[in-house]
């Protein structure tokens, strides 16, 4: 395609979505792109980050499709400009319009692993804190406001957030239970189960949280041993990969060189 029917095409296109004043077209391709990916895993992933809202979800996609068309754009002004053909301006225009989809999608879950290594890294003196409130004599539901008022992470934003829903009617053990089901977490979930059937059985809070502190302290132990395996492993590889060949080189260079010599 020339540039004398590139440059039609592209202004017609545009004019299609400046006259559409009901947005039609737009959501129509809004729609299809949202039954394009798994709904139910992003809203997951954005509940993790605290966006469970429509709002948030609706923002995530306005963002991919920004950076899809903003990828077919760039293409197609390669085309127009005439630096690539039409042919591979259609072929860079989908593979960078599904590259950028991917990268949204890997951005979301690094997003949310970094949030949940976070959260866990958090657990422990946020448990150590309940434990002592509770110890105090304070009931559960106000040694989780006081750690809601004074702690700071987001583990404290979440134990904000079950407060707030405590305030506003919802029954404890419903409001720790969303909470653990939205952060998804395992040394969370456990918790709060701990402390629901705890609470459910009349048995003693005060054993439960010291149990969950220490179990909670095992496993940050057990992860950072884990990172600190993974982290020499890492170290290793320039070691073996560059200073080993390096040093095998200058230790063979002289035997190499007299055998040349021998040899001429």
């Amino acid at each position: 395609m020339s540039i004398n029917f590139s440059i039609p095409i592209s202004i017609a296109l545009l004019g299609i979505f400046i006259s559409d004043g009901t947005e039609t077209v737009f959501k129509k391709l809004l729609v299809g792109e949202y039954k394009w990916h798994n709904v139910s895993s992003i809203r997951e992933r954005l509940a993790q980050l605290g966006k469970d809202s429509d709002a948030g979800y609706e923002n995530f996609r306005i963002a991919q499709m920004a950076l899809v068309l903003t990828s077919t754009l760039m293409a197609l002004s390669l085309n127009l400009t005439g630096l690539i053909s039409t042919s591979l301006a259609f072929l860079l225009a989908i593979l960078s319009g599904l590259l950028a989809i991917f990268i949204t999608d890997r951005n979301l879950s690094r997003r949310c692993q970094r949030r949940k290594v976070a959260i866990e890294g958090e657990f422990p003196a946020i448990v150590e804190m309940l434990t002592l409130a509770v110890g105090a004599g304070e009931s559960t539901a106000t040694a989780f406001k006081r750690i809601a008022t004074r702690a700071n992470g987001y583990l404290a934003l979440e134990i904000q957030k079950v407060v707030e829903a405590i305030e506003s009617g919802v029954a404890f053990a419903v409001a720790l239970d969303e909470m653990s089901k939205r952060l998804n977490s395992e040394a969370v979930r456990r918790f709060s189960d701990s402390i629901i059937i705890s609470s459910a059985r009349g048995t003693s809070l005060v054993e439960t949280l010291v149990h969950a502190s220490n179990e909670s302290r095992n496993l940050e132990r057990v992860r950072l041993m884990t990172a600190a395996g993974k982290s020499e492993i890492t170290m290793m590889i320039p070691i073996v990969f560059l200073v080993l060949p390096i040093s095998i080189l200058f230790a063979l260079f002289p035997s190499l060189s007299n055998l040349n010599l021998f040899a001429n």
